[in-house]
């Protein structure tokens, strides 16, 4: 039988704690999206190049096919996809 005069502790983090503790979990997040973020450009690297561009239909330039491993979109709908997201 416990001891009435036992008293029981709950442990309540104070402003700064929280703080400190929201701040690891936003780093934790961040990392998790720099992960999925370096697979996603890995697995376009080890993906061939396409001719011609997935939107338009427009010919990719060997240029851009080299020196964007992977590429899909030729540079005109690239620039219209990023400024989308």
């Amino acid at each position: 039988m416990a001891d009435p005069r036992e008293e029981h502790f709950v442990y309540t983090p104070n402003n700064e704690e929280e703080a400190e503790i929201a701040q690891i979990s936003q780093l934790f997040e961040t990392e998790a999206r720099v992960r999925e973020h370096r697979e996603r450009m890995a697995q376009q690297k080890r993906s061939v190049s396409l001719k011609e561009c997935v939107m338009c239909g427009e010919d990719i330039p060997e240029a851009r096919r080299v020196a964007v491993p992977g590429v899909t979109h030729c540079i005109d709908c690239a620039n219209l996809t990023e400024r989308v997201r």
